[in-house]
């Protein structure tokens, strides 16, 4: 979230010139970690601010994501293990953002586009 709230302040609405960012972290470290899990496995940077806390609200009997992240790293007995739970998160979380699609899609469809509004 605030790599997003980040990303928000950055690009407001009526922005008119592109705006790039760059997450830059250590190969190996936790942040890469995080970054390969929410961008390249899930594509949560694609969503709107907002939209993110709803998906993890969907993991359901979970922790929050930062004491999920933080168990794994520090549980893990090899990288191989490392690696293999945070696929798993990956996948929970891929999971919760296709439940929120198919929600989100039926609430336009029974309220109209604006309905959160």
């Amino acid at each position: 979230m605030k790599i997003e709230q980040r990303i928000g302040r950055i690009h407001r609405i009526g922005q008119e010139k592109e705006v790039m960012i760059y997450n830059l972290c250590a190969i190996g470290r936790i942040e890469d970690y995080i970054l390969e899990v929410l961008d390249k496995k899930i594509n949560m940077f694609e969503m709107v601010i907002g939209e993110i806390d709803m998906i993890m609200g969907r993991v359901k009997g979970e922790q929050e994501f930062f004491d999920m992240v933080y168990s794994i790293w520090n549980n893990s007995s090899s990288e191989k293990e490392r690696q293999k739970s945070f696929d798993q998160l990956a996948s929970t979380l891929k999971r919760s953002k296709t439940l929120y699609k198919k929600t989100k899609e039926l609430d336009e469809k029974l309220f109209g586009e604006n309905y959160e509004l």
